[in-house]
């Protein structure tokens, strides 16, 4: 994964990611077990409190 940084101290600032595919696809996984993590836990949370 590539990151750029394009921009001065006159002007806006952008950040540029790249990546091949393959790395866009185990980003997306970990992003969805994250999620998933996160939402079996306020679950488990919610469940415990009764």
């Amino acid at each position: 994964m590539d990151i750029g940084i394009i921009g001065g101290a006159d002007g806006p600032t952008q950040v540029y990611v790249s990546a091949s595919p393959a790395s866009w696809v185990w980003l997306l996984l970990l992003l969805a077990a994250a999620a998933a993590g996160a939402l079996l836990f306020v679950i488990w949370k919610k469940k415990r409190k009764r």
